[in-house]
């Protein structure tokens, strides 16, 4: 090494800032956070029918979104955590001003307290035609990023510090601490993205290149004794029956095939987001921890000490329970939040059955489907008897009308409402394989 380079490497140990020692170091405290969807407030010029149609249509709280993430930073600057995964959708839709706002105003925070981020992107954050601003009822398109520059722009929160990066995406790989390296795998299909005709695809799969980089980095970590731990924003376990036949766009491409194999390679945890729900599931001895929404019901975020001689993380779930800009409001966050999501399920249900269906069904249909959702959302659901007889009397009415919609719902409400069996928000979990050193 040469005097220059030594010289830096140890000013940066005694500032407790050099990634060389924060890797050798033990990693004893985890946080993570999903789908923050941070929306700039410079894209509202002018609130109106524009804005009022896109939340109709997808209900996050985006425009509390600033505030919701400032109350998450506190709270994780308190636990002070050695690392913070990020398990994509950063943005509201991949405009570049409100990457930009993450970095400079949540990020930034981080790093300047010595914890180290790391972030990979969900579906909304690149190359999305969606990246507008907002002037009442209309909307002008705004500049969104590339997948270089979404690199660039996380150069110091994951990308810059990789050992080794997918030349096909943006998956990378880094080392968390002398025994563990993480592979963020990225999942997406932003170049498939259609701005002629406003579609941004929410589907994702993996590569083939991408699960040869995977097995590559794999085998080189084990061949070293570490243990490894996988994120990626779109599910690779399914969470519910019926997932994969009715909202297969959360789940990655062939999700058995892919997670029978990752399985196979000795990965064990893989943290994931997008459904926006508290669950944890395994498929083939692989566990898939999915974190909920920070500006979706229940606003939760994970916190996990880690025992690197057991190999494993003890998680535990927080939510973020008010705000200050609604103290004087007639209902609280959680409230609001719940009934933004309800309301898409009630959504759903009236644009998608039969018209000859009376409004009065639909609304009761749609008001269980909604508490399914949200009991789902929450993580670790316990119907009562009394939503189980509500599911089935609504069945009922809407078979009726339509035997076939009466038979998903009733599936549906019952497989939203109804837990794995696995704890989802406090739990303790195997990550190492006995033979990672």
């Amino acid at each position: 090494m040469d005097m220059n380079r030594f010289t830096i490497v140890i000013l940066a140990a005694l500032l407790g800032t050099s990634p060389l020692s924060a890797q050798q170091s033990s990693l004893k405290r985890m946080a993570v956070i999903s789908d923050v969807h941070l929306m700039a407030p410079s894209l509202m010029q002018k609130d109106g029918k524009a804005f009022e149609d896109y939340i109709a249509s997808d209900r996050k709280l985006l425009v509390e979104s600033p505030e919701l993430l400032d109350s998450v930073s506190k709270q994780l600057l308190a636990f002070h955590p050695q690392i913070i995964l990020i398990t994509g959708d950063l943005t509201k839709d991949g405009e570049k001003a409100s990457h930009c706002l993450l970095v400079d105003r949540y990020l930034s925070r981080f790093k300047a307290q010595g914890i180290r981020v790391f972030v990979i992107p969900g579906n909304h954050d690149v190359n999305n035609p969606h990246a507008k601003i907002y002037e009442g009822d209309v909307t002008q398109r705004t500049t969104t990023v590339s997948a270089q520059g979404f690199a660039s722009i996380y150069k110091d929160y994951g990308y810059g510090e990789a050992l080794a990066k997918d030349s096909c995406s943006l998956s990378y790989v880094v080392q968390l601490d002398r025994r563990t390296r993480l592979i963020a795998v990225d999942a997406c299909r932003y170049e498939d993205n259609d701005f002629g005709k406003d579609i941004c695809v929410t589907a994702g799969r993996i590569k083939p290149q991408t699960m040869d980089f995977i097995q590559r980095e794999t085998e080189k970590a084990h061949a070293l004794g570490m243990g490894i731990v996988m994120m990626m924003h779109h599910g690779i376990v399914s969470h519910f029956r019926w997932q994969d036949r009715m909202m297969d766009e959360y789940l990655v491409k062939n999700w058995k095939k892919d997670a029978k194999r990752i399985a196979k390679m000795g990965i064990k945890v893989c943290f994931t987001g997008h459904f926006h729900a508290q669950d944890i599931s395994s498929c083939y001895g692989l566990t898939d921890i999915e974190t909920g929404s920070a500006v979706s019901y229940p606003h939760p975020y994970r916190l996990i000490d880690v025992d690197e001689d057991k190999g494993t993380f003890r998680i535990r779930s927080e939510r973020v329970e008010a705000l200050t800009s609604m103290q004087n409001s007639t209902e609280t966050l959680q409230q609001k939040s719940r009934r933004f999501a309800t309301s898409a399920l009630e959504s759903v249900m009236d644009s998608r059955v039969p018209k000859k269906v009376p409004a009065s069904v639909k609304a009761e249909c749609g008001s269980v489907l909604g508490e399914a959702c949200a009991m789902h959302l929450a993580g670790d659901e316990k119907p009562s008897a009394d939503f189980q007889q509500r599911l089935k009397t609504a069945a009922s009415h809407l078979r009726h009308y339509t035997w076939k919609w009466a038979f998903i719902m009733k599936k549906i409400g019952k497989y939203l409402s109804t837990d794995t069996g696995v704890a989802d928000n406090d739990n303790c979990i195997v990550y190492k394989n006995e033979k990672d050193n």
